[in-house]
């Protein structure tokens, strides 16, 4: 195995021969993200590139057993399973997941030269992709879970969905160790629902929606969708249970938008954010809406 860093966990040999044996041989290894309890490599080689998740540690574990089980019954054109172990019984417990690497620039990537106020048409094109790849995911019967441009690539192949832990088919109770994702991102209904002390909260694709808008409005901006300031909150000095706590509220306004190069773009996000859950537009509502945006 080639590295290009030292890891803190070491990858288990059966994860090591498969990954090599799906990527052929000589395979590179470029460790892209290395915490306590987790890592994420990208393996390189002649026949493919695939990535290789492990975790450590009874949290982290069952969170990345939970994402192996929904990629595998989660409807295709999304991120495939090769190999996947895992032992979360054990005084340690552990567990390994192999798919092929989506390669391609996040939305968050390709929203850039937005940022740099220029490159408007690509920045429409990657929405209106995402919005698709969402919809047909709720077409399917599920939601994500924990959308943000981040966790979105847009591949040769289309959009590939990242970080599926939180997945869910609709009308499905999640996990109870589910946390909504993002917090900035988060509906006030499915924030609300979150606080309450009732077990089982169900994903619904309107609450989705709400975050697909919120993420592609972080996207163009760089800030958070709620107006935060105006409310007299200091969010960067709040943990995300207080900070979860006052968008479950939902006293907190939404961002104006109006100072931004493009309000044009942000106008459906806005509406889609504002509306109640049962009048808000679907995903493929939203990517047609944003077809039209003038550039």
């Amino acid at each position: 195995m080639t590295t290009s860093a030292t890891p803190s966990l070491r990858c288990p040999d059966t994860a090591s021969d498969y990954a090599t044996q799906c990527a052929g041989s000589p395979a590179t290894w470029a460790l892209i993200r290395d915490r306590h309890d987790h890592q994420l490599w990208q393996v390189h080689g002649p026949r493919m590139a695939v990535a290789v998740k492990v975790a450590s540690g009874e949290s982290a574990a069952r969170a990345l057993v939970r994402e192996a089980a929904a990629l595998r019954a989660m409807p295709p054109g999304g991120i495939r399973v090769l190999h996947t172990a895992d032992d979360v019984s054990c005084p340690e417990p552990w567990a390994w997941l192999i798919t092929p690497w989506a390669a391609g620039p996040t939305t968050w990537d390709t929203f850039k030269k937005l940022r740099d106020n220029s490159g408007r048409d690509e920045a429409r094109r990657a929405a209106v992709e995402l919005c698709m790849a969402v919809g047909r995911l709720h077409t399917a019967g599920w939601v994500h879970g924990d959308l943000r441009p981040h966790h979105a690539v847009h591949t040769t192949a289309g959009v590939r969905l990242l970080s599926c832990t939180g997945a869910s088919r609709i009308g499905n109770a999640v996990s109870a160790t589910y946390l909504g994702g993002l917090v900035h991102l988060l509906s006030p209904r499915l924030a609300a629902a979150l606080e309450s002390t009732v077990a089982g909260v169900v994903l619904d694709p309107a609450d989705e929606v709400y975050t697909l808008a919120a993420g592609l409005w972080w996207a163009a901006t760089t800030t958070w969708p709620l107006a935060y300031a105006d409310a007299g909150i200091d969010s960067s000095t709040m943990t995300a249970v207080e900070l979860r706590r006052a968008i479950a509220t939902a006293r907190i306004s939404l961002a104006s938008g109006a100072a931004h190069s493009w309000p044009e773009f942000l106008a459906p996000l806005r509406t889609a954010m504002a509306q109640t859950p049962s009048d808000r537009p679907s995903a493929l509502q939203l990517a047609d809406q944003l077809k039209t945006v003038q550039l």
